[in-house]
């Protein structure tokens, strides 16, 4: 595939990538798309538990306990 860097930043040939994207059988295309998507989901997933857990702390007003639980969460998503 046709694709670089330019000025810092990625650079692909989309006229290039539909063509693969074409070739593929429906089949492919489902598992490619679940490859690109399924990192996302847990993502939201994660976030998800950790704001419920937030919610749960806040309506106990533990704000110590808040506090630690979104520190926590965004050192995670730094690492």
């Amino acid at each position: 595939m046709n694709t670089g860097m330019k000025d810092g930043k990625l650079v692909i040939d989309m006229a290039e990538a539909d063509a693969l994207w074409d070739a593929m059988s429906m089949e492919q295309q489902y598992h490619a798309m679940c490859g690109m998507f399924e990192p996302l989901l847990e993502v939201a997933k994660s976030q998800h538990r950790v704001l419920k857990d937030i919610m749960e702390a806040a309506e106990r007003r533990d704000v110590d306990a808040c506090h630690e639980l979104a520190r926590l969460a965004l050192q995670d998503k730094e690492a």
